[in-house]
């Protein structure tokens, strides 16, 4: 998945009885612990076997991996094709996060017992870890054929789609969850957080509310992802009320109360007297006996309150904090991660003067027929004003903006052996490229005919060759920012990290990473006939309609009134995806304009690495 964001709301592992991706044998998430097939008859005179197997799987359940993998290694001295002791080997691989050696056990155990399904659950979850999504789903697929009613089966694979930005297909799969399992709460909770992903807010909010109406005893993260969904739907009203009714059942909740103080501080408005108090409250949350992995959600809100109090030192040791434990998340174990910057200098030694010589003249487009305006493409570096210019360009009525959908990845998977495929690229291959294109953008409800669609995903600044190539008509709008106003808010923003936002843990990845992509965007510009047009975050704050009316003309659009409050249409929109959200939908402000000079301090490393761009994009030091 590409660098799209993703909300900050999570799900724990084993919060409120939500199944764990890894399945363990002997235990309710793998639907219990089953001998293979033809194993209990002959159970007489194998009962250590079977005692050894059950130990085992207690034993993964646990999270006693060594004991687990020890038992199922003296299972294969006795016998060495023991299906059981295969499966049980690969969930042990699996928990150490080696999906490929868990794919190689676990595909030996399925040959040997094909008829049950958590065994085909479990070897989808390894080549999920692996991005082998259509085996993944393959394998999914095989167990529902055994069993359409195993719970397990939409779990996973609506994570599956959760995670490769396919909303739709994961609340679908969550929806069919909660028909299975009408009183768990996990169902519940997994639909909402595709929803929020989705940009579903309201819905997250049902799904929230059929929990707490239907459940005896909700769970207290049910309460708290409700919170955090009012608060990004700007209810803060709402929001602190039930943050707080969390925080009566589970005082050191991190993520109600981080929403309580968020809510808050957003209604305040910055009052000194109640940022000390937030300030006070959170650091008496007792951050050290917080869970590791959710006392990040605490620094960050401690890092934004210090910044609004001026104490910038402060407040880049929180947000230091708050990156520290965001390393630590299982989920930044996966060699996927590494992915996003392997593409990249993947594009960097492809796009070479040669390469794009050898790239045969293809015909001009001017319009797709039957569609109002070519296709538009919003990009930039993250944090450079995106939110606010999709927000602006979306508030006029002839134009549709897409918020952060990986449309043009399905565009990339459809061209097999990109980049280096682009040189070979024909007439009819670019023309099936394009259908691929109009399809996802039809799937997710584009009025192509209608309107001036635009596609806002700013890390597809890295796939520009991509998009000259396929659409030599589009029109591209591209959001500029100081370079280190970039990267010091990238380095300060609680991204949920994909293989693009991992660049963000450290001040000198993000200023490295700000490198390697306008490296490869300044390499685009100069090799390819792009149709751009800059939109510079810092005069757009200064004088919206100066810097906006020639990006509308550019378009071939007039002015409209309705784009120069886009606070007001942020609001009225609900369903801003982006960790910007609660800065659109106040009125526009330029106190984020050079920011980067009140942490110019701890910046100071990292200036030289930025001093090329800055003083190639006209801005200073």
């Amino acid at each position: 998945m590409q660098g799209s964001f993703k909300p900050t709301v999570r799900l724990p592992a084993g919060a409120a009885g939500a199944r764990p991706a890894v399945q363990v044998p002997g235990g309710a998430a793998a639907g219990g612990f089953r001998p293979a097939a033809g194993q209990a008859e002959k159970a007489a005179g194998r009962d250590d076997i079977i005692k050894l197997l059950r130990l085992g799987g207690a034993h993964l359940a646990a999270g006693r991996l060594e004991h687990a993998s020890a038992a199922a290694a003296g299972v294969l001295k006795v016998e060495p094709r023991n299906p059981d002791a295969l499966h049980l080997i690969g969930l042990v691989a699996l928990g150490r996060g080696d999906a490929e050696k868990a794919e190689k056990f676990i595909a030996a155990a399925a040959a040997l017992m094909p008829r049950h399904p958590n065994v085909w659950v479990n070897l989808g979850n390894a080549q999920r870890d692996q991005g082998k999504d259509d085996e993944a789903i393959s394998s999914y697929l095989r167990a529902e054929a055994i069993d359409p009613n195993y719970p397990d089966i939409f779990l996973n694979r609506g994570q599956l789609y959760q995670d490769t930005a396919r909303y739709a297909e994961a609340i679908g799969e969550f929806e069919r969850l909660i028909e299975l399992s009408p009183l768990e709460a996990a169902p519940y909770l997994r639909a909402a957080s595709a929803a929020i992903d989705a940009g579903q807010f309201r819905e997250a909010v049902r799904y929230c509310t059929d929990a707490l109406g239907r459940l005896d005893r909700a769970p207290v993260q049910v309460k708290a992802i409700l919170a955090t969904t009012y608060e990004r739907l700007g209810q803060l009203d709402e929001a602190i009320e039930v943050a707080a009714e969390a925080l009566v059942e589970q005082p050191r909740n991190a993520g109600a109360l981080r929403t309580w103080s968020k809510a808050r501080r957003r209604k305040s408005k910055g009052d000194p007297a109640l940022l000390a108090e937030l300030r006070d409250r959170l650091k008496r949350g007792e951050l050290e006996n917080i869970q590791h992995e959710d006392s990040r959600l605490l620094y960050s809100e401690l890092g934004q309150i210090c910044d609004e109090q001026g104490e910038y030192a402060e407040a880049f040791g929180y947000f230091t904090s708050m990156n520290d434990h965001t390393s630590s998340l299982p989920a930044l174990k996966k060699p996927a991660h590494g992915k996003f910057n392997r593409d990249v200098d993947d594009l960097l030694g492809t796009f070479t003067k040669k390469f794009v010589d050898k790239m045969p003249a293809l015909p001009g487009i001017e319009r797709e027929p039957g569609h109002a305006a070519a296709p538009v493409f919003l990009i930039g570096f993250p944090r450079s004003g995106t939110t606010l210019l999709d927000q602006i360009l979306d508030a006029h009525p002839g134009v549709q903006v897409f918020e952060e959908l990986p449309l043009l990845n399905k565009v990339k998977k459809a061209c097999l052996g990109y980049p280096k495929s682009l040189a070979d690229m024909n007439e009819v291959g670019r023309e099936q490229l394009r259908q691929v294109y109009w399809g996802a953008l039809d799937e997710a409800g584009a009025d192509l005919a209608g309107k001036t669609v635009v596609n806002k995903m700013p890390l597809d600044v890295v796939h520009a060759g991509l998009i000259a190539r396929v659409f030599p008509e589009a029109r591209i709008v591209f959001a500029l920012r100081h370079p280190a106003d970039c990267v010091l808010s990238c380095f300060m923003q609680d991204f949920v990290p994909n293989g693009a936002m991992v660049n963000f843990l450290t001040l000198e990845g993000s200023a490295r990473f700000y490198d390697r992509v306008f490296t490869l965007w300044q390499r685009y510009r100069e090799l390819l006939p792009l149709n751009v047009r800059e939109v510079r975050y810092e005069n757009l704050v200064a004088d919206l309609r100066a810097e906006v009316e020639p990006a509308l003309a550019f378009l071939g659009l007039e002015w409209d009134d309705a784009v120069s409050d886009p606070a007001a249409h942020a609001l009225a929109r609900g369903t801003i995806r982006t960790p910007s959200y609660s800065q659109v939908t106040q009125p526009i402000y330029s106190s984020a304009t050079e920011r980067w000079r009140r942490y110019e301090e701890q910046m100071k490393p990292v200036l030289p690495i930025l001093r090329p761009h800055v003083e190639r994009l006209g801005y200073s030091l």
